[in-house]
C-alpha cells in the first residue's frame, strides 16, 4: 500500500514541476523596434565622430533607417559642434546616408550650416546637395549653393563648392557671383583662405558698382554770380 502511494506521488510529481515552470516572456514589436533604433543612433554617432568629445558635440535625429543596400539613413538630422579653431558650428540636413564601405562619406540633401567666424559674426551655407567626409573634415556641397554673411551683407552664389573646416579655406572651380550692397563680382573660379581673410579670384573677374555712392565723384567747382565776375575785371584793370 505504501509503495502504491510513493508511485501515485512520483507519478504526478513532473506534472506539478511542469506546471511551476514558468513561460518564456514575450515582448511587443515595438520594444524591438526601438531596441533597433537605439543601436543604429549609437552607429550613427559614431561614424559622424560625435563620440569622440560628447561634451562639445549634440546630436538630434527625427529618424533612422537602414536602407536596402546597407545605408544608414537619417532624417531631420541636426548636429552642433566646434572647429578645429574652437569656433561653433551647426549642421542640418532634410537626409543623411552613410556609405557602408567604411569610407566616412556621407551624402546629405539639402544640407544647410551655419558657422561662427572668429570676430563673433555668421556665415550660412545652403545647397541642394553635399557630401561630407568625416575623415578629412572636407564638405562638398553642389546645385545652387549660397553663402551668405548677414553682417556685411555678403552673398555668394555658384553651383558646386568646396570647403576644408579644418584647414579653414574654401574653394570653387566653376563660375561665382558674390556681391554686396554696393558692388558684384563675377569670376570663373575663386578660392578662400585664412577663414575668409584672403580671397582670389580666378579667370575673366569683373567687378560692377552698383551704386553710385560707392565712388563718389569729385564736386564741382560753383557758379561765379555775375556781380562778382564784374568787380573781378575792375580788380584786373586797376
Amino acid at each position: 500500500m505504501a509503495e502504491t502511494k510513493r508511485q501515485r506521488q512520483s507519478r504526478f510529481t513532473p506534472r506539478a514541476q511542469t506546471a511551476a515552470a514558468p513561460s518564456p516572456r514575450r515582448y511587443p514589436l515595438s520594444f524591438l523596434f526601438l531596441g533597433i533604433g537605439a543601436v543604429l543612433t549609437l552607429a550613427v554617432a559614431s561614424w559622424l565622430g560625435l563620440l569622440a568629445n560628447g561634451k562639445d558635440v549634440s546630436l538630434e535625429i527625427k529618424e533612422v533607417k537602414l536602407s536596402n543596400t546597407g545605408e544608414v539613413q537619417l532624417t531631420g538630422a541636426r548636429y552642433r559642434g566646434l572647429t578645429p579653431a574652437g569656433r561653433p558650428y551647426q549642421i542640418t540636413a532634410a537626409k543623411a546616408n552613410e556609405a557602408p564601405d567604411g569610407s566616412g562619406r556621407v551624402d546629405m540633401d539639402q544640407p544647410t550650416a551655419i558657422v561662427t567666424l572668429s570676430n563673433g559674426g555668421l556665415v550660412n551655407l545652403e545647397s541642394n546637395a553635399g557630401i561630407f567626409n568625416k575623415q578629412t573634415d572636407i564638405v562638398i556641397m553642389t546645385g545652387e549653393v549660397v553663402v551668405t554673411q548677414p553682417a556685411r551683407n555678403l552673398r555668394l552664389d555658384t553651383e558646386a563648392l568646396e570647403a576644408n573646416l579644418r584647414a579653414g579655406e574654401m574653394h570653387s572651380d566653376v563660375p561665382v557671383e558674390v556681391q554686396d550692397i554696393d558692388r558684384r563680382i563675377n569670376a570663373d573660379s575663386m578660392k578662400v583662405y585664412d577663414n575668409g581673410a584672403r580671397i582670389i579670384f580666378g579667370g575673366a573677374a569683373k567687378m560692377v558698382i552698383k551704386n553710385s555712392n560707392a565712388i563718389a565723384p569729385a564736386p564741382a567747382p560753383s557758379p561765379v554770380p555775375d556781380a562778382d565776375k564784374e568787380l573781378l575785371k575792375t580788380k584786373t584793370k586797376t
